[in-house]
């Protein structure tokens, strides 16, 4: 039985972990938090700093493949690790995906679509490139931000002279800043593709994301677009994923626009303009759907991939549509609840379109926590959509039982 590693114990690690079981391996997860939800599935589990060379060391001698559920591992102390062990997607790909400096640069090196531009190393580059910048743009940290975190949108000069002045801005000097041109964003997508170190790969249909400050809110899937826009989108990110040489998931988050960026290399298809936004080398939030709407989910190529077991062309269950929804830990404390109490699901009696709830069993319940989420089907996508939105409504107002 192979032992797969994953670095990182949240709820895409525990997720991952169901699928790796299915298929007939075993799980190790190294992460400190003793609380994260991976480690209740974890036939071995491992609760050590991610800096903590000796300790990755062991883990790595315990597993037979290594993966990792999110982008902010330290990649520096893998790269020896990874002559141990393998470790998909490799460590060279981590290591661009979780510096936005090496993404937008990957993304114009390789002639893929992207907004305007300008990378700083310091605050007194980022100074200089900013004064010199189109406005509005956005200042975004090279390393760490997630969920709208490390971000700041400048419209005036007075903006830029506040957030310069601003000394919890200027801690964020050693992670680099990137300057980018803002997207009219017409419509925010994301499309996933899996492929295994035979070169062997599968792309999943396109996700429609909306967003809620800065957090995923709901994902409608197959998107609302017409074929040939989300055929590019899906070609787009396969040509990615190979330029890459991605060997697990890649999930690519796009921006689509119906006005051009100035100065900018996007992509257009009809009256849509089409630009990366961020890519992900791991299972993403927005592929939750696919545990219901195809054949193979995102969790279960991934395990296949690391298990090498052959890939499946990932099929819809169904003719219909689905929406995913969030639920944030504002949900529980709208029913009193700190997380340690159940949530009300008296609701799902009245939503048979709710078809998949999943709660994460994370420990806390905060705002803005990612604590759950759910799935509902519809004939269409404005269905879907519009049916997720009444149950999640409904539980935000349910007392607690």
């Amino acid at each position: 039985m192979a032992t797969v590693g994953i670095l990182g114990g949240g709820q895409l690690g525990m997720l991952l972990a169901e699928s790796i079981y299915r298929y007939g391996g075993n799980v190790a997860v190294y992460d400190p938090d003793v609380n994260a939800p991976a480690h209740r599935l974890a036939a071995r589990s491992f609760m050590k700093r991610f800096t903590d060379v000796v300790a990755l060391g062991e883990f790595f001698n315990h597993c037979d493949v290594v993966t990792y559920e999110f982008e902010n591992v330290e990649s520096a102390p893998l790269y020896p690790l990874a002559r141990v062990k393998p470790i998909l997607p490799s460590v060279k790909v981590l290591a661009i995906c979780q510096d936005r400096i090496q993404e937008k640069e990957f993304l114009r090196d390789n002639k893929l679509p992207y907004a305007n531009f300008a990378t700083a190393k310091t605050v007194e580059q980022l100074e200089e490139a900013a004064r010199a910048f189109q406005r509005p743009f956005i200042i975004k940290t090279a390393r760490g931000g997630y969920d709208g975190k490390g971000q700041w949108q400048i419209k005036t000069e007075q903006e830029l002279d506040v957030l310069l002045d601003d000394t919890d801005f200027m801690k964020h000097e050693g992670s680099g800043f990137v300057i980018e041109s803002v997207i009219d964003i017409a419509m925010e997508v994301s499309c996933i593709v899996a492929r295994n170190p035979a070169g062997k790969d599968y792309v999943y249909p396109v996700f429609e994301n909306m967003h809620k400050n800065h957090i995923l809110d709901f994902t409608v899937f197959p998107a609302r677009l017409p074929l040939d826009v989300a055929d590019k989108l899906q070609d787009i990110a396969l040509a990615t994923a190979k330029k890459l040489d991605v060997q697990g998931l890649l999930c690519i988050e796009f921006f689509l626009s119906h006005t051009r960026s100035p100065d900018s290399s996007g992509m257009t298809v009809g009256d849509w303009n089409i630009y990366i936004n961020e890519m992900a080398p791991r299972p993403h939030n927005s592929g939750h759907v696919t545990r219901v709407a195809t054949s193979v989910s995102q969790f279960d190529s991934l395990a296949r991939i690391l298990l090498n077991i052959p890939l499946a062309q990932p099929k819809g269950l169904s003719v219909g549509c689905y929406c995913m929804g969030n639920l944030l830990g504002d949900v529980y404390l709208s029913q009193g609840s700190d997380g340690k109490k159940p949530l009300n699901l008296q609701a799902l009696e009245v939503f048979p379109e709710v078809i998949d709830v999943v709660l994460y069993g994370k420990h806390e319940a905060r705002a803005k926590r990612k604590m759950g989420h759910f799935v509902t089907q519809g004939q269409t996508g404005d269905e879907a959509h519009a049916g997720a939105v009444r149950f999640r409504e409904s539980l935000l107002i349910s007392p607690v039982g």
